[in-house]
C-alpha cells in the first residue's frame, strides 16, 4: 500500500457507482468531498485531512474483548473497500478498513467504516468487531484514538476545549479550559502541566479568537455511554497529546460509582458488536460545529415534535416547594388568570402550563381532578411531576400501584448483588414488567385526570449500569433507559408535553424540553450557574424543542437580579415562573415576590423575545465571567432583527462597548430609529460598529437591533 495511487471520488457520477472492492495493496487514500482519510500500512494507523490540512494523525482503533485491551494497529493485515451509501444524514461514500490478524486468529476482525459526505465539514465513523467464531464480547470500543501531538489551531493562549457533563445533577458545570493548566493559579489558566480531562458524548477543541475548532462525539445513543478523553499540552502550546473518542464509559459523573467501586459499563455480545457512530468535524466556527452535531443527532434520532406555541407557565417547586396544598394551587391558577394571562404578551398564543411539582401527592386524587378541571376552566393546561425510575420509600414487599400482582422487589436494580440507590431513591429496572406496569398506571391516571404536562425527574436512576436487567437481551444502562423511555413516550401519546429535569444529556428523543442545568432560583449565583450550562449547551435546542432555564423566581432578590433571571427565559425561549403565587390555603405566598413576578412577567418586549421560542448563541467561548464561569454575551438573528443579551455577573457596574462584527452583525444594516434596549425601551448607541452598554451590578441588558427593510 506504500507509494499508493490517490483515489478521489469528486463527482455525483462517481458516487452512484456500485460497490467497489479496492484490494490493491498500494491504495492509501480514501477521499470524498472535503475529507481524505490516509491509511499508513506501515503503522496501521490513519490520518484525517480536511481540504489539505491534517487535523488528526496516527489514529488507531482500540477495543476490549472481555477484559483484554487490543489496538488494531498491532494487526498485520488491512483491506480497504468502498461503496455508495445513503442514510438519514444523506448520500455518502462509505469506506471500510478491515483489519485482521493472521498471527492471532482468535482475535476479532475489525471493520472501521468512514462515511464521507459531499460538502460537509464533518464525516462519521464507527467500528464493528466481528467474531472469529461464535461471539465477541466487548464493553469498550474507541473508533478514534491518538497519542500523536496533533496541532490544528493557531499557536496562542486562546485555545480551549469543552467538558460536557453526562447529566445535570449535583450543580455540575460545563467547562471551557485552556489546553494546559497549572497547580499554582486558577484552573482556567495556562500552565506547565498538561490537562487530562473527560467530556461526555461530545467535545470541541477551538480557538477563542478565530472560532475555528474540532468537534468530535457520538451521534448514536442506543447502546452505549460514550465520551471523549483528551490531554492537552504544557504552557501556551496548542496541541493535543492524546485524544480518545470511545463508547463504553463509566465514571463518577455517570453516577456509576458506588462507594469506592466503579461499576463497569455493560458489555455487548454477538457475532458482531458495533460502537456508537461518531462525528469528526473541523469547522471555521466551533459553535456552528456544535449546532451541526446537534442537528446530526436529530437526523439519526428525531426529537419529539411540538407544533404548539412556546411554553409559558408556573411550577410549584420554585416557591411553594414541599407545601403544595389544594386551596393554594387553586388560588395560583386564579392568580395567573387574573394577573398574567392576556397581559403584556405573556403567553400571547394562549398556552399556559400550571404545574404541580414534587409533593403533588399532598392532594388526593379527587383534589387533583378538581385542580386539573379548574386550570382548564381558566384556559390553562394542568401539569404534574413524576419520577418513573425511582422508588423513594417502598418496602420490597409492597405492591406496585395498579394491582397487577407486581411487588417493588421486582423493580429493583442491583450492583454487586446489592440494591442500587441514587439520590436517595432505589433505582428501578426500566425493562421490568413491574416498572412498566407502574408507568402504565400513573400515566393513564394522569391522563384521565386531564394532565397534559409531565415533568420527569431523577431520570439518571434509569440509566445506571447494573448486574443485569429483567429483559436478558438488554445488557447496558443506555439500552435499558431507551427501553423504558420508549414505553413511557408511547403510553403518553402525542398530546402530553414532556420536560426532563434531572436527566442524562442523551438519549434526547423522548421529551420536548430538558432543564439545561440543575435547580436555579433567583439570586445572581443561580443565574450565573444556569447560564454556564447554557453558554456551552445552547445547541441542545437541536435535539430538544426547548432548553428549559428552570423555574424563574423573583423572590426577595434585587430588581437587577430579577431582570437578569427573567432574561434567562428570553435567551432560552422558555418561561415557567416559580414564585409562590398562592393567595389562599395553608402556605400563602409573599406579596412582594408576587408583585415582582407580575411586574417582570408582563414586559411586552421581553415576552416578545420569549415567544420566539429560540435559544441565543454565545458570542465566544473563551471569555468567562462570574463564579460559575459563564459567557456574558449572547445573540440571536431573526428575519427582522438581531437580539443581543449582555449579562453583568460580577461585582459593580460595567460599561463598555460590544463589537457587533464579532457576532456577524453589519452595523450599517441596523435601523437605529427602530432599535432599543428591551427592558428600558431606551434607544441604542452604535458608533463605528460598537454598541455602547452600561450594565448595573448584577443586571442584564437585552437589545433589539432592527434590520433596515
Amino acid at each position: 500500500m506504500k507509494n499508493g495511487i490517490r483515489m478521489k471520488f469528486m463527482s455525483v457520477v462517481a458516487l452512484v457507482l456500485a460497490s467497489i472492492w479496492v484490494g490493491r495493496a498500494d491504495v492509501t487514500e480514501m477521499s470524498y468531498g472535503k475529507w481524505t482519510i490516509v491509511f499508513d500500512d506501515a503503522t496501521m494507523k490513519s490520518s484525517f485531512i480536511k481540504e489539505g490540512d491534517t487535523i488528526l494523525r496516527d489514529v488507531s482503533v482500540r477495543f476490549k474483548v472481555e477484559s483484554t485491551l487490543i489496538d488494531a494497529s498491532t494487526y498485520d493485515k488491512a483491506v480497504i473497500s468502498n461503496t455508495t451509501h445513503v442514510d438519514a444524514v444523506g448520500e455518502a461514500r462509505k469506506y471500510i478498513i478491515e483489519y485482521s490478524d493472521t498471527r492471532m486468529a482468535a482475535n476479532p476482525v475489525v471493520r472501521q467504516a468512514f462515511y464521507l459526505y459531499p460538502d460537509r465539514d464533518y464525516f462519521l465513523t464507527e467500528v464493528m468487531l466481528v467474531a472469529a467464531s461464535g461471539e465477541v464480547k466487548s464493553n469498550y470500543i474507541a473508533p478514534v484514538y491518538s497519542e500523536a501531538q496533533n496541532l490544528f489551531l493557531p499557536q496562542d493562549a486562546n485555545n480551549r476545549f469543552l467538558t460536557i457533563p453526562f447529566d445535570n445533577d449535583g450543580f455540575v458545570t460545563y467547562g471551557s479550559f485552556p489546553l494546559s493548566r497549572t497547580n499554582t493559579v486558577t484552573s482556567h489558566s495556562i500552565g506547565r502541566i498538561a490537562r487530562d480531562s473527560i467530556s461526555f458524548e461530545v467535545t470541541s477543541v477551538f480557538n477563542g479568537e478565530t472560532q475555528q475548532g474540532l468537534v468530535i462525539g457520538s451521534v448514536e445513543h442506543d447502546n452505549w455511554k460514550s465520551a471523549v478523553r483528551l490531554t492537552g499540552s504544557p504552557l501556551t502550546q496548542s496541541y493535543l497529546s492524546r485524544l480518545e473518542c470511545f463508547s463504553g464509559v463509566t465514571h463518577s459523573a455517570t453516577r456509576d460509582a458506588v462507594g469506592d467501586y466503579l461499576q463497569p459499563h455493560g458489555s455487548l455480545s454477538g457475532a458482531e458488536v458495533k460502537s456508537a457512530r461518531m462525528l469528526v468535524g473541523y469547522f471555521s466556527d466551533w459553535r456552528t460545529g456544535m449546532e451541526t452535531y446537534g442537528e446530526v443527532n436529530n437526523l439519526i434520532a428525531p426529537k419529539r415534535t411540538w407544533n404548539k406555541p412556546t411554553p409559558f407557565g408556573w411550577n410549584s417547586w420554585g416557591g411553594m416547594e414541599r407545601n403544595v396544598n389544594y386551596d393554594g394551587v387553586i388560588s395560583v391558577s386564579d392568580f395567573i388568570k387574573e394577573n398574567l394571562q392576556d397581559k403584556g404578551h405573556y403567553a400571547q398564543d394562549g398556552l399556559v402550563f400550571v404545574g404541580l411539582d414534587s409533593f403533588w401527592d399532598n392532594l388526593n386524587w379527587d383534589q387533583l381532578k378538581s385542580f386539573a378541571d379548574h386550570c382548564k376552566a381558566n384556559g390553562q393546561v394542568p401539569g404534574i411531576y413524576w419520577t418513573p425510575f425511582c422508588d423513594w420509600y417502598h418496602a420490597s414487599g409492597d405492591a406496585v400501584e395498579g394491582n397487577n400482582g407486581y411487588h417493588y422487589w421486582q423493580t429493583r436494580l442491583y450492583v454487586n448483588g446489592e440494591e442500587r440507590s441514587l439520590c436517595g431513591a432505589k433505582c428501578m429496572d426500566p425493562t421490568s414488567p413491574a416498572t412498566l406496569s407502574r408507568i402504565n398506571y400513573f400515566v393513564d391516571r394522569f391522563k384521565d385526570l386531564g394532565f397534559r404536562y409531565i415533568k420527569l425527574d431523577f431520570q439518571t436512576n434509569g440509566i445506571v449500569e447494573a448486574d443485569s436487567y429483567y429483559n436478558k437481551d438488554i445488557t447496558t444502562g443506555v439500552q435499558a433507559y431507551n427501553y423504558g423511555m420508549k414505553h413511557l413516550r408511547e403510553r403518553c401519546g402525542d398530546d402530553i408535553f414532556l420536560v426532563e429535569s434531572i436527566s442524562p444529556l442523551f438519549p434526547a428523543q423522548y421529551a420536548h424540553a430538558r432543564r439545561i442545568s440543575c435547580d436555579a432560583w433567583g439570586e445572581m449565583w443561580h443565574t450565573n450557574y444556569m447560564m454556564n450550562s447554557f453558554s456551552f449547551g445552547w445547541w441542545l435546542d437541536r435535539v430538544y424543542c426547548y432548553n428549559d432555564p428552570d423555574h424563574i423566581v423573583m423572590g426577595n432578590r434585587s430588581d437587577a437580579e430579577n431582570i437578569s433571571r427573567m432574561t434567562t427565559a428570553a435567551v432560552t425561549g422558555y418561561c415557567m415562573l416559580g414564585d409562590n403565587l398562592a393567595t389562599a390555603g395553608s402556605y400563602i405566598g409573599d406579596e412582594t415576590s408576587q408583585t415582582k413576578a407580575v411586574k417582570y412577567a408582563t414586559y411586552e418586549r421581553i415576552n416578545d423575545v420569549i415567544n420566539l421560542g429560540r435559544s441565543f448563541r454565545p458570542a465566544y467561548g473563551h471569555k468567562l465571567s462570574g463564579s460559575n464561569n459563564s459567557v456574558d454575551l449572547f445573540y440571536l438573528e431573526t428575519d427582522e432583527a438581531y437580539y443581543i443579551a449582555h449579562f453583568n455577573y460580577g461585582i459593580g457596574d460595567k460599561t463598555g462597548t460590544i463589537d457587533l462584527a464579532t457576532m456577524g452583525i453589519d452595523a450599517s444594516a441596523i435601523d437605529m430609529a427602530e432599535s432599543y434596549e428591551c427592558w428600558s425601551s431606551a434607544p441604542v448607541t452604535i458608533t463605528d460598529g460598537q454598541l455602547k452598554y452600561s450594565s448595573p451590578h448584577n443586571q442584564a441588558k437585552l437589545y433589539y437591533l432592527s434590520k433596515k427593510q
